[in-house]
């Protein structure tokens, strides 16, 4: 599955999209959105949680202020979100295929 399909399918079940079958033919018509998907943070964690069972496995501070979060799945899913101060989280970029990074004892000199 592609980056970005896997991106749009997440944002469609985080934001409450998958089920509004009404609104589908409307969607269609609508141009590709040009910035990433956003939402409360709280929101996408939860659902990120409930629908794909990813918990964070890494964070960083950058100096601009964003977070950046690194959510995986058991079943090798993962979501990268980057979160502004004031609570809003947009998906930039999620997948299949994820690989465990090595141990630590890997890096060490032999």
């Amino acid at each position: 599955m592609t980056l970005i399909k896997s991106t749009l399918r997440k944002f469609l079940v985080v934001a409450g999209l998958a089920g509004t079958l009404q609104a589908l033919p409307a969607l269609a018509q609508q141009p590709a959105p040009r910035g990433p998907p956003c939402a409360e943070r709280t929101h996408i964690v939860e659902k990120l949680q409930e629908t794909f069972r990813e918990r964070i496995v890494g964070s960083g501070l950058a100096d601009s202020g964003l977070l950046f979060e690194l959510y995986v799945g058991p079943a090798g899913t993962w979501t990268l979100l980057v979160t502004t101060p004031g609570g809003v989280s947009c998906l930039i970029g999620g997948g299949d295929s994820w690989e465990p990074l090595p141990t630590p004892e890997s890096f060490a000199a032999q």
